[in-house]
């Protein structure tokens, strides 16, 4: 009955409007925005089965709904996030079988074939299915000036806009410590390498053995799941230091969360090439500015709600360690202590810049109005494929 009722929707006149498909069983990333999203834009929304002449999807829905989509005549909108772009390294070819391996293994050994084969290794391990989709698509939404950047290595000629993601403001203006003598810092755990969890725990140990702070670090969300590259005394330095505290893993911001991330004093984000990491939107939601590095999307989020250390994602080139390897550029702590003590000493002026900057950029009700206007826009144009 599925397929019969799929083929009459084919014939059917296609609506002025525009449709966004969204899936409550997804844990994709950006899942919570994409939900807040949806919610917002709701009255606005054609439903799917009237056939909206563009429409919405995320980088993470069925392939077959793309097809549909372009079967159908509809303007496809994609939203897009990341990339993988793993270098070639032993732990990485493991995930090939031979020759696939013996052929991949020539890019450790002739620095020449390095790029060309580690472009063919990311297509292979998942980028294929972010390709397919965005290859249907009329327009991209990309997350960050990073994202973009990645992605138009491959698309140069899309059609593209950036929106960072949003969230409902929390937060407000708490009045915090005004001296380093007493720091209590928060990061929303992961188990990916990329986010860097080893190193914000050993700059919390810097501080606490090498400056000679009170400082607290708390992990929300920690799962006890341990990076299979990470370094053999993480696990012990997240639950055995008598400067981390931790809370278990959570799927929605109780009360007890909101309110370790509301009276913390920033939010500590050292996290790599991530397109657009949602757990800084949110924790900037709770009226937290931010301390980090810029690197990836994370530029785009702040601004100057917070202090970031520069960084070049790509200084040794396209591609760096990220899913099979723990090897991460090291970070200056000196540099990122200076920024913690600018934050410190004006943390009421900071907590303004950040309720200033959200509510202007990153409230759900102003992103989920680019989206809306990005959707109404790409409706109008017409064939000649004019970026926005």
């Amino acid at each position: 009955m599925y397929n019969i009722w799929c083929f009459v929707m084919l014939g059917k006149k296609l609506v002025s409007g525009f449709g966004i498909l969204f899936e409550p069983t997804k844990t994709t990333s950006g899942q919570r925005f994409f939900k807040e999203m949806f919610e917002t834009l709701e009255s606005e929304v054609v439903p799917f089965e009237q056939r909206p002449k563009i429409v919405l999807l995320n980088i993470s829905a069925p392939w077959f709904e793309f097809f549909k989509a372009k079967w159908r005549r509809q303007k496809l909108v994609v939203r897009v996030d990341g990339l993988w772009m793993d270098r070639i390294s032993l732990p990485y070819l493991e995930q090939f079988s031979w020759p696939m391996r013996a052929l991949l293994s020539m890019g450790l050994y002739y620095p020449r074939l390095h790029n060309p084969l580690a472009h063919i290794a990311n297509f292979f391990v998942q980028n294929y299915t972010a390709f397919f989709r965005i290859a249907l698509a009329d327009h991209v939404i990309y997350q960050s000036e990073y994202s973009r950047v990645l992605h138009q290595t491959y698309f140069p000629k899309k059609t593209s806009n950036i929106i960072v993601n949003g969230s409902t403001f929390k937060g407000g203006l708490i009045p915090t410590k005004k001296n380093l003598t007493e720091i209590r810092l928060v990061v929303i755990y992961s188990a990916q390498s990329s986010k860097c969890i080893y190193e914000t725990v050993q700059f919390v140990r810097w501080l606490f053995e090498e400056k000679g702070l009170s400082v607290e670090l708390v992990i929300l969300g920690y799962t006890g799941e341990i990076p299979e590259m990470a370094p053999r005394d993480m696990k012990q330095l997240i639950e055995n230091s008598q400067f981390v505290r931790t809370l278990p893993w959570f799927n929605e911001f109780t009360n007890e969360i909101s309110a370790e991330l509301n009276t913390a004093d920033c939010y500590l984000c050292f996290s790599r090439r991530d397109p657009c990491p949602n757990a800084v939107v949110e924790s900037m939601a709770h009226g937290l500015p931010v301390v980090g590095i810029a690197s990836g999307g994370i530029p785009d989020i702040v601004g100057d709600a917070g202090e970031l250390v520069p960084i070049d994602d790509f200084c040794n080139g396209f591609f760096a360690a990220h899913r099979w390897e723990h090897d991460f550029r090291p970070i200056s702590f000196d540099s990122v202590y200076e920024a913690l003590q600018k934050v410190l000493d004006a943390p009421q002026e900071y907590r303004s810049r950040v309720k200033r900057r959200f509510l202007s950029q990153l409230d759900i009700s102003v992103t989920a109005k680019f989206y809306a206007d990005v959707l109404i826009e790409v409706g109008m144009l017409d064939d000649s494929g004019k970026d926005l």
